[in-house]
């Protein structure tokens, strides 16, 4: 049986804890990325093709994953290296189906079929809709793309390795949630 979907509104609330006093988070997630270690080395084998910058970003996102599984509760498995070639191998496959980036990227990554699509729609959202600060680069589109495919393979092997909790309650149907995005300096121009 599938697990059922982790609402959008529980995973934006998490990722947005998590940005904002990450020092509440920061044990939890060194814990969870040591317990998923053929995952994180997996992220690091791909980290070589990235940005130097990109690659912290990537590391930072595929904890953020982990930890919305944590926080929904239940019981996580360390994943198997099987597992992580199985699911870089099926998403690879649906690569064509994404490109190009820009014009109607987004929506077709949501057309797709996602394990945990309310935590990819978080990815999307924070990605590639999120507006850039003043005195921030934007970030090269390919780099993010690379992000979202590792965040898009850490969240099909930890679904399949999570057993949500009896009593947890989450949607079994997908239906895009809309939340708007923030600017990245929002925080910055608020105080």
């Amino acid at each position: 049986m599938a697990n059922p979907y982790i609402p959008r509104e529980l995973v934006h609330a998490w990722s947005d804890d998590m940005a904002d006093a990450p020092q509440n988070h920061a044990a939890a997630l060194q814990r969870l990325l040591k317990d998923q270690r053929r995952l994180t080395r997996f992220i690091e084998e791909n980290a070589a093709s990235m940005h130097p910058a990109t690659a912290g970003i990537c590391n930072y996102m595929v904890g953020v994953v982990t930890r919305i599984f944590d926080l929904a509760g239940g019981r996580l498995k360390s994943a198997t290296w099987a597992q992580v070639r199985e699911a870089e191998a099926r998403i690879g496959a649906q690569v064509p189906e994404l490109l190009p980036l820009g014009d109607g990227f987004v929506e077709r990554a949501r057309a797709l079929s996602r394990a945990q699509p309310h935590i990819l729609d978080e990815a999307l959202m924070a990605l590639f809709m999120t507006e850039v600060g003043e005195d921030e680069e934007e970030p090269e589109p390919t780099e993010l793309l690379k992000v979202y495919l590792m965040m898009w393979i850490a969240s099909e092997v930890l679904d399949a390795n999570w057993r949500a909790p009896k009593d947890f309650e989450g949607p079994s149907e997908y239906a895009y949630v809309h939340i708007e995005p923030r600017s990245r300096d929002t925080d910055a121009s608020e105080d």
